[in-house]
Parts: structure tokens; C-alpha cells; sequence
């Protein structure tokens, strides 16, 4: 399977994508863990871009996310901004969930970030 969809960069499209993931993913092991990546993947990018966003997920035996944005620069860190205490870092979710994850700035000035997810039981 390799789906995708586009759109605008509103927290409105959050839950959009979320319930999306979870229908192309049903069956999945790790579908829960799958939608919050999702989740927090498009949220990191609705934050940062103010064009389209496109989430691609491929199915391969291992799951892909990958959000791609028109940010231009790599997602900021907690360490780089203030962040309220109480607040969960999203990104620093996706990577404890996640088997594998990473980043690419295309010289476009597009963005994509991926996360990776092995079937089977959570390994974290």
C-alpha cells in the first residue's frame, strides 16, 4: 500500500489525518501507535508550514509515515523554544514510538518528516 493525502496546513486537518491512518491501517498492530504519530507529525507541521501538507503512509510489512511541509528548516527542538513543562513534546513522542525516524530539507524548502513502525508489539 503507498496512499497519500494533501491538505491545508489548519489543526482542523489533525483529526482528519488521524482517523485516515487509522482506516488505511486497520488490522495493523500498531494502529494506536500509528494515528499518534500521525497525529503529532501534522501538528508539528500545521505549527511550522502555512502551505499544503501532504502524509503519505506506505505498507510495506513495516508502516511509513512521512508529512512533508513547506517549512523550509528543520523542526525546532524543545531545547530551542520555551515549552510550557506541562506540555508533551510531540516529536520526542514520535521517536519513543516510533522503530525508526528522520528528516529531509529538500532545497525547495519542502520538509518531510517520517516515522517508521515494525508490525508486531510496541518494541518500546
Amino acid at each position: 500500500m503507498n496512499e497519500s493525502l494533501t491538505v491545508p496546513a489548519s489543526a482542523a486537518m489533525v483529526p482528519v489525518v488521524r482517523h485516515g491512518v487509522a482506516a488505511l491501517l486497520a488490522g495493523f498492530d500498531r494502529v494506536d501507535d500509528a494515528e499518534l504519530i500521525a497525529s503529532e507529525l501534522v501538528t508539528s507541521a500545521v505549527r511550522a508550514s502555512t502551505g499544503a501538507i501532504t502524509v503519505g503512509v506506505t505498507d510495506t510489512g513495516t508502516v511509513r509515515i512521512k508529512v512533508t511541509d513547506q517549512r523550509g528548516h528543520r523542526p525546532r527542538r524543545a531545547g530551542d523554544f520555551a515549552v510550557d513543562e506541562d506540555a508533551p513534546d510531540g516529536l520526542g513522542l514520535c521517536s519513543t514510538l516510533a522503530d525508526a525516524m528522520g528528516a529531509t530539507c529538500f532545497r525547495s524548502g519542502d520538509y518531510t518528516t517520517w516515522a517508521e513502525l515494525s508490525p508486531g508489539p510496541a518494541l518500546h
